[in-house]
């Protein structure tokens, strides 16, 4: 339902959600829950899929100092 304001010099336009598309917003809302599901399943699936690797820590290579000199 739309109802206009008639001032002069001011626009005003009032929609009125409560009754008419009530059904869209429960609809929109649904797909908005189920979308945000199914990223945060997909999301703890890849994080338990992951395998941790063990960091390889390697020994600093010592210059040599007779080549230096």
């Amino acid at each position: 339902m739309w109802s206009f304001s008639i001032q002069p010099g001011f626009a005003t336009a009032l929609v009125d959600f409560t009754n008419d598309l009530s059904l869209l917003t429960v609809g929109l809302l649904g797909l908005l829950a189920l979308s945000a599901g199914m990223i945060a399943v997909t999301a703890v699936r890849h994080y338990l899929a992951e395998k941790v690797q063990p960091a390889v820590e390697t020994a600093p290579s010592l210059p040599d100092y007779r080549k230096a000199a």
